[in-house]
């Protein structure tokens, strides 16, 4: 789509329609947990707005019939004084860039490149994104300024600007955001650097699809500017978890951090601390998707989070603290085989209050699949074989050898879980690898 801007009045580039497609676990059609609830402190009502520049104005979007805001292409981008006219000037594709693969080769394939994190306003990203831009540009027109637009291109918001992010004339270093690559060819930034941060505010579950504009300048040898715009193929936003749910073994937010959610999961998260379904939280995605070295947390609809059950004197915010869980269960139950009251009665609490919470979230329709602690083999006691933290919590019961080589078990006097055949936490979900910390797997569709 190409114009000529009028005198005195720049006319924006129309946001072109885009189709939103079903993808991942965000599907249409899925109802949304959260959707008749009050919105939480931590997740304002307000709709999400761009921020509006001195010098903006109102056009009609010749797509949608209505009037959008448009902000002045700015100092850098003086478009005053433009002239009607058309020109063969068309931003011919815009390609996304990749984001860094993990180190190890048996993680390296897993990666979502259609992730995009968006910081908390006044905030920025750690790692930036790159998209490439080919354009055509006529005889006699030079490039002089590029605009990016962050778009909501959810069903409902058609195409509302989120945030102008990069808004500059192209250089060969690219220090503002926009870098000539070649003959044709720009390298622009589509993310919040810390001279720019986010300004992004209000519900994230309300944004479920995002895209970006761009929208290039030209002036001709006789004056007359020229603009053109094209939107690309639709991402996913992801966003920081919401404000005060409480974490365990976070890593460094010098590496992009690991708190990154879905927007269906941020939404879920504000309703389900309420309902105290979820301890405290762990990973859940990388920056922009970033494999944080697990088969699965691309989407970011998969949370590890603490214990069900704490024993005494474990804190959850210290470091090791899902493993020191773990070491008690295993001193627990070593004191019930040896005949201990004591150690019969945490190992019976331990299983009765984790099948208690994990029915709550079995029984949540957004809740597709659960992983938690098997029980491993013990170093130095033999009556510990894999499997036994399951048998415990599932059966009630655990068959082992003692030391005199004769059959024994431990009977917590409990019975088998009544929710033993659900599907939502299958026998195989008990996994060595999870001892130390339950996984949620949450899916924006909900179970029929």
């Amino acid at each position: 789509m190409t114009r000529r801007s009028g005198p005195r009045r720049l006319v924006a580039a129309a946001v072109t329609a885009v189709a939103v497609v079903s993808a991942g676990t965000l599907q249409l059609g899925g109802s949304a947990a959260w959707a008749a609830t009050p919105a939480s402190p931590e997740s304002p009502g307000e709709l999400l707005v761009p921020e509006v520049e001195e010098g903006s104005e109102k056009v009609r979007d010749p797509d949608f019939g209505e009037e959008v805001l448009v902000p002045d292409a700015g100092e850098d981008c003086d478009v005053s004084h433009a002239v009607s006219g058309e020109s063969a000037f068309e931003v011919t594709a815009i390609s996304r860039d990749r984001v860094p693969r993990h180190a190890r080769p048996g993680l390296a394939k897993s990666a979502r490149d259609d992730r995009v994190s968006i910081p908390r306003p006044d905030e920025a990203n750690t790692r930036q994104r790159y998209f490439g831009v080919d354009y055509t540009l006529p005889t006699g027109v030079e490039l002089t300024c590029v605009r990016v637009d962050l778009l909501d291109t959810s069903p409902k918001a058609r195409g509302a600007v989120l945030q102008t992010v990069t808004k500059a004339a192209p250089t060969a270093d690219g220090g503002e955001g926009v870098r000539s690559v070649g003959r044709g060819k720009l390298k622009v930034r589509v993310t919040f650097d810390e001279q720019h941060p986010s300004k992004v505010r209000g519900k994230p579950s309300e944004v479920a699809r995002i895209g970006y504009r761009v929208s290039l300048y030209g002036r001709g040898q006789d004056g007359a500017v020229v603009t053109t715009s094209r939107v690309s193929a639709n991402l996913f936003p992801l966003w920081r978890l919401p404000a005060g749910i409480d974490r365990f073994g976070q890593r460094a937010q010098d590496d992009g951090g690991d708190d990154w959610c879905s927007s269906f999961t941020h939404g879920w998260l504000s309703v389900a601390a309420g309902k105290a379904l979820l301890p405290e939280i762990n990973d859940v995605s990388g920056e922009h998707a970033r494999n944080l070295g697990h088969q699965t947390h691309l989407t970011g609809d998969d949370l590890d989070a603490f214990h069900l059950y704490r024993f005494a004197g474990v804190k959850a915010g210290v470091a090791g603290s899902g493993g020191l869980n773990h070491e008690r269960l295993v001193a627990a139950t070593k004191a019930a085989m040896n005949g201990g009251a004591d150690g019969l009665r945490q190992v019976r609490d331990w299983a009765e209050t984790t099948r208690t919470r994990l029915g709550r979230l079995i029984d949540n329709k957004n809740v597709v699949r659960i992983h938690y602690a098997a029980g491993s083999p013990v170093k130095g006691d033999s009556r510990f074989t894999a499997g036994w933290a399951a048998a415990l919590l599932r059966e009630g019961v655990y068959p082992f050898t003692n030391a005199k080589k004769e059959r024994a078990e431990l009977d917590l006097g409990i019975g088998a879980w009544s929710r033993i055949g659900n599907t939502i936490i299958r026998e195989k979900d008990f996994r060595t690898d999870h001892d130390d910390h339950l996984h949620v797997s949450l899916s924006g569709t909900k179970r029929r």
